[in-house]
């Protein structure tokens, strides 16, 4: 009897873990799609998530705290100039960060937080390259706290300075760190619009879709299925375009017994996609020229019988 208990327990243990496998299926190409939502509702961190997390914020020393403070009152007096005075504030900031990573190497949580700190003041100074660097390194230092956004916004800081390859690689590294973020749909869709940008239509449409089928909130699916529209625009899939329209709207209209707030962003949000403007457009322009062509073979045949 001992021995069956053991048994089934092992059984419903096994089924209760592939019951929480997902099913993929591979796609050969663009194709209608679907939003699947991966936010639990409801579901809240234990106790000991919550402490974990807590047990990785970085804890300074004295030391620590003190230079800390000192580059901090750096970092605010930037921020009551302006003009030529406030760049070089934000610099001697952003340097004085830089010098604590060196200097607390021994503690990579407090390393990370300077990394962190003069990534965002090179960023606000326009030293793009400087921002860069800073949030590799707060990204490597503590990959916890600082691993996806940092990595998010190297991205962004190489697409800034057209380094689409380095881009899309960080953008990639920024999505598997927990592809269920906002963050992680940020990068999706930054992926998608480079590509689209490149004139590779195809392959951004592929990553659009993924990007709306993958995003955690309906608002994040608007969003997707917005950029997707656009993209059938350009290939010249019309129909396409108005399937993911028309797809976005069921989002909205699934929502609508929800909480009132959440369901006035949705609908504005729906209002605002500019892929229902350029979808308008391009019939109006693929009936004027159909009409056009019929004008110019009426006439044409008009003559003709003269």
């Amino acid at each position: 009897m001992m021995m069956l208990r053991v048994l089934m327990s092992g059984l419903l243990l096994l089924g209760a873990a592939l019951a929480q496998v997902p099913v993929v299926e591979e796609s050969g190409g663009p194709v209608k799609p679907v939003v699947q939502s991966g936010v639990q509702s409801g579901v809240q961190p234990s106790v000991s998530q919550q402490s974990a997390s807590k047990s990785l914020l970085p804890r300074f020393s004295d030391a620590a705290k003190l230079a800390f403070g000192d580059a901090q009152q750096l970092e605010q007096d930037s921020r009551m100039a302006s003009g030529p005075v406030r760049s070089r504030k934000l610099e001697l900031a952003a340097m004085a960060f830089d010098r604590l990573i060196t200097r607390f190497e021994l503690e990579p949580k407090v390393a990370a937080q300077a990394a962190w700190s003069a990534a965002e003041l090179w960023r606000r100074h326009g030293s793009v390259p400087l921002a860069e660097r800073d949030y590799l390194v707060a990204a490597r230092l503590h990959a916890f706290r600082y691993g996806q956004r940092a990595l998010l916004a190297a991205g962004d800081m190489q697409r800034r300075q057209l380094r689409t390859e380095d881009a899309m690689k960080t953008y990639k590294k920024a999505e598997a760190v927990d592809p269920r973020t906002r963050r992680a749909q940020e990068a999706r869709l930054w992926m998608a619009r480079m590509l689209l940008v490149d004139g590779k239509v195809d392959r951004a449409i592929e990553r659009f879709q993924g990007a709306l089928e993958s995003a955690p909130t309906p608002r994040q699916s608007i969003e997707a299925a917005d950029y997707l529209a656009k993209a059938w625009i350009v290939k010249g899939d019309l129909e396409s375009a108005r399937f993911v329209v028309e797809h976005a709207a069921q989002v909205v209209d699934r929502e609508q017994h929800g909480d009132p707030v959440v369901v006035g962003q949705l609908r504005r949000a729906f209002h605002r996609m500019g892929a229902k403007k350029a979808l308008r457009r391009a019939f109006d322009e693929k009936n004027g020229a159909a009409k056009d062509a019929v004008r110019l073979d009426e006439h044409r045949r008009g003559k003709a019988g003269k």
